[in-house]
């Protein structure tokens, strides 16, 4: 079975799971209200890697609890951690948003489309802002102008808009799973994809480049709008801001996830500020 039907099979499991929990589950599962753990949800791409970093800062400095910020005498007690992470693979997937929909975190990172279909389609949820520009990079295995078959993550129409028209002799553009592209372009199944930057890091021995000359937002933050003002996303935000100023720097990304000179220099990664609320 080759990557593009496992990533159908894949699908089709994924959707049949999550009518299962729309229908079965309640709506307002959520978490207990006496939780004030800061849960983040990410993806397994950059988003995930830049919340290791603020985690890693955090539980680093492991003074005061994010419950308790700009309170005397409040110590961070052994094994006592209210700013985690929580996983969703995809943020276009079901459980990406179901997770946000019902409160099971507080705030997450989506790309862009899904990021305005969420606060389109549900009350209660804001854009905090845009967090990653140019997040994608386009692997290929001649030259990009010989690419006549292109992968793209699934439900990414900013991408497949971003495609057509930076890539216009492109004959085929094909939809598949985040999970699955990989080994779709590993297969040589198609001439090219375009991927998170993070799937490129396990597959250094490759040819990458940026996607588009222009900048483009890649992942969001989106809140849950009675958190913007708690002490908890504050400190956050602060957090947040310290490490992008440091993945920022070239040098610190590729100590950080490797890759060679060339890489760095031909993709445009960009982490934004976010304002402090």
């Amino acid at each position: 079975m080759d990557a593009i039907k496992r990533g159908a099979v894949f699908l089709a499991i994924a959707f049949v799971l999550g009518l299962l929990l729309a229908f079965v589950l309640p709506h307002e599962r959520g978490r207990a209200a006496e939780d004030k753990k800061l849960l983040v949800g990410v993806g397994d791409d950059i988003t995930g890697r830049l919340m290791e970093q603020i985690l890693q800062r955090y539980q680093a400095d492991g003074e005061e609890s994010l419950a308790r910020a700009g309170e005397e005498g409040t110590p961070l007690q052994m094994g006592e951690q209210d700013l985690d992470s929580y996983l969703f693979i995809d943020c276009c997937s079901n459980a990406g948003q179901w997770s946000l929909l019902t409160k099971d975190i507080d705030l997450g990172f989506y790309c862009s489309h899904i990021s305005v279909a969420i606060v389109n389609q549900s009350e209660g949820f804001s854009i905090y802002g845009p967090a990653v520009m140019n997040g994608e990079v386009l692997g290929y295995w001649e030259e990009p102008e010989d690419i006549r078959t292109m992968a793209i993550p699934m439900k990414r129409e900013h991408l497949a808009e971003l495609v057509r028209e930076e890539y216009p002799w492109v004959e085929s553009i094909r939809e598949i799973s985040a999970t699955s592209i990989l080994y779709a372009f590993g297969d040589r199944q198609v001439d090219g994809a375009v991927m998170d930057i993070a799937r490129a890091f396990q597959m250094p021995e490759y040819q990458y480049t940026h996607v588009s000359d222009q900048d483009y937002v890649s992942y969001c933050l989106v809140v849950r709008d009675d958190i913007v003002d708690t002490p908890q996303f504050q400190t956050f935000i602060q957090y947040y801001n310290e490490i992008v100023e440091e993945l920022n720097n070239k040098e610190n990304l590729q100590a950080l996830y490797g890759m060679d000179d060339a890489f760095w220099e031909n993709v445009n990664l960009k982490f934004l500020y976010l304002p402090e609320p």
